[in-house]
């Protein structure tokens, strides 16, 4: 027995044009739209592929030349730009676009910068100094000891760590901003707790605000030092992490 929708749907047909994950073979995209342009159940038609390397220079001319090939003829509207087919979009073309990372504010490129593309970021990830520790020569802070001073400084302790979402293979150096001041981390990222070198910024103290990433500090930035991608970090946030809608558009999140 075959069910009935209580309306008609509007429906992608996904064409398979190098990522082989989802999506019709490109011979068989005509059939499958034939199929469903004649199925009551629908109500419009669109066509859609997505682009595995919109990224890189070379990756548009074979995934574009076979979506061309499938869809040559078919009357409907097409849908192939992400974030960077959407930066691209002069090679890419389509009437629907779907962007992605580039919501967030972040770049869906290597070398072109948020800041670049004129993209602001509308996720903040924001928590404060719940310690000050200070640090003598050839002292250690951290599991493993891998942060050892090599002079007198001090360590300020960040409530976040990757109970909380954040990476916990970001490694010591990845920049965190305190007091609105960029410093590096210092040693291993704990469950709710990571570490800061606080040498250069002085004035920070207990309660001293904190931005793991977002506004005055670009998420790819961090991805990068952490040898991972923006997406993974804003994708990656705990149910525990309070969420906070200060404007719209703008997306705050409290630790």
């Amino acid at each position: 027995m075959r069910a009935t929708l209580p309306r008609p749907i509007e429906v992608f047909v996904k064409v398979n044009i190098g990522m082989n994950r989802l999506g019709f073979r490109p011979q068989k995209v005509r059939d499958v739209c034939g199929r469903l342009a004649s199925a009551p159940g629908v109500a419009a038609l669109r066509l859609m592929g997505h682009l595995a390397r919109a990224d890189e220079d070379d990756g548009l001319k074979d995934p574009l030349s076979r979506f061309d090939e499938a869809c040559r003829g078919l009357p409907y509207p097409r849908s192939l730009a992400n974030s960077a087919g959407i930066i691209r979009y002069g090679e890419v073309g389509g009437d629907v676009v779907r962007p992605g990372i580039m919501l967030y504010g972040a770049s869906p490129f290597l070398y072109d910068t948020a800041q670049m593309l004129g993209l602001k970021p509308v996720m903040t990830l924001r928590s404060q100094l719940i310690g000050v520790q200070d640090l003598d020569i050839d002292e250690s802070v951290g599991y493993g000891a891998t942060y050892t001073a090599t002079r007198p400084h001090r360590i300020g302790v960040v409530a976040c760590g990757y109970a909380d979402g954040y990476p916990r293979l970001a490694p010591a150096g990845t920049p965190v901003l305190v007091c609105g001041k960029i410093v590096p981390m210092a040693g291993r990222v704990s469950m709710d707790m990571l570490t800061v070198d606080l040498t250069d910024v002085p004035e920070a103290q207990v309660g001293s605000p904190v931005v793991l990433w977002g506004e005055g500090l670009p998420v790819d930035d961090v991805a990068t030092a952490a040898s991972t991608v923006g997406y993974e970090l804003l994708c990656a946030l705990a149910p525990r992490v309070t969420t906070v809608v200060s404007s719209v558009g703008t997306v705050d999140l409290e630790l």
